[in-house]
């Protein structure tokens, strides 16, 4: 598409052409100033339609200077240096797709804005749009990728300022569903607050006070075919440490900075399940507003909770459990976990309870609960701040319980 002429026909705009010329800026930097003016070229182009339009104009040639006032011949010169330490910086991440970003040096902005005031040019395109843009063409020509700005596999960062280029990896987000067979496992990494990880004498040099994690199994064989060092993992809810999760809890773990992307789920999945602590099905590649979705979903939880209790239990106070179910549930934030979670009064329901005895002193507990709702209170009481609760209900305190989450009722349960 050729440049308007009507830009030309005007007075005013032939006025701001030759006082932008008589700065000495190249075809880029002057092509911009109309950048959004007449599409289907490149800046470059167009302003050599408007030089060559100004040596018509004044009878005399008005040629390229050798460095531009404006960009320092960065169009020339800087732009293929740049363009060959960007590939240096990728070479050996695997992607398809890539954003770049310019964070642009505080006095070529200045020079720009001072050009725009001087000219009151409203058809400008900003100096960072375009390097961004320009490298980006270059990019995609050198690695056969394609410049996305949506949802880049990579965002390629120009600091102009610091003179570095800065390459920001996509995370990778692999969704799945887990169960957990043995108890004392927690499902995230608990690194020592002592020494943040370095290893000390209380968490005996390991920097982290359990042996293993639900994440730790799982992200194991995936950070290593991602070429990976971190990841996060982000769970539907969690089970206690000390419970077993025998449904199949969803979950997201986010893989930090792969250098690989293409894995072969299916085999990671084979790998995790060599486990005889955790397994894992369903494993896909989602994006990371699953994670929201994840978190803010209120999924019922169906558990057994094998109870023994102090003393010998009495049948006749069984009818007072059908209050469980009847009643809402007012439970205040347990003593177990006030230390890190806000002190306040949750209102939940159960939705089913059942029970049979199985000894003098031990029942089973069969619980389908409102997401949020804390089992082991439901049943201890918890000095009072659980109201029902099955210990009060029957009069008898509890000695012990082991709890087990059996199915977690997903939308399509």
């Amino acid at each position: 598409m050729k440049f308007p002429a009507k830009i030309l026909e005007e007075s005013d705009n032939r006025k701001k052409l030759l006082e932008i010329l008589k700065l000495g800026v190249c075809s880029n930097c002057l092509g911009r100033q109309w950048g959004m003016a007449g599409h289907g070229m490149t800046n470059a182009e167009r302003g050599e339609i408007l030089r060559e339009y100004a040596n018509k104009l004044t009878g005399s040639e008005v040629k390229e200077p050798e460095n531009c006032v404006l960009c320092n011949n960065f169009f020339k010169d800087g732009i293929n240096k740049i363009a060959d330490e960007i590939v240096k910086k990728v070479r050996g991440i695997e992607f398809a797709t890539f954003l770049i970003g310019t964070v642009v040096r505080g006095e070529l902005e200045r020079k720009q804005e001072s050009m725009w005031e001087k000219t009151g040019i409203e058809d400008v395109e900003t100096i960072k749009s375009e390097i961004n843009r320009e490298v980006g063409k270059k990019i995609e020509q050198l690695t056969r990728k394609k410049f996305n700005l949506m949802n880049p596999d990579v965002t390629i960062v120009i600091d102009m300022n610091m003179n570095v280029v800065r390459v920001h990896i996509k995370s990778l987000y692999i969704y799945g569903k887990y169960q957990k067979f043995e108890r004392g496992i927690p499902q995230t990494k608990w690194i020592c607050t002592r020494c943040n990880g370095k290893g000390c004498t209380f968490c005996k040099g390991v920097g982290k006070l359990y042996k293993t994690s639900v994440q730790e199994i799982i992200e194991t064989p995936l950070l290593k075919a991602a070429e990976s060092k971190n990841s996060a993992f982000h769970g539907a809810g969690r089970e206690d440490i000390d419970a077993r999760n025998l449904g199949w809890r969803p979950f997201v773990i986010e893989i930090v900075k792969p250098l690989k992307r293409k894995i072969k789920l299916r085999e990671m999945e084979r790998k995790i399940n060599k486990s005889k602590k955790v397994n894992v099905r369903g494993l896909k590649f989602v994006e990371k507003n699953v994670i929201r979705k994840l978190k803010t979903d209120r999924i019922d939880k169906t558990y057994i909770v094998d109870v023994e209790f102090k003393n010998k239990i009495d049948k006749k106070l069984f009818k007072n459990l059908k209050t469980i179910t009847k009643e809402p549930i007012m439970q205040q934030t347990p003593l177990r976990v006030r230390h890190r979670r806000a002190d306040k009064m949750r209102k939940r329901s159960v939705k089913r309870f059942s029970y049979k005895i199985v000894g003098n002193k031990k029942m089973q507990f069969k619980v389908r609960a409102e997401s949020g709702l804390y089992i082991k209170e439901l049943i201890t009481g918890d000095e009072g701040r659980t109201q029902p609760n099955a210990s009060e209900l029957l009069e008898n305190k509890v000695k012990k319980l082991s709890l087990d989450v059996i199915k977690i009722w997903t939308g399509k349960d």
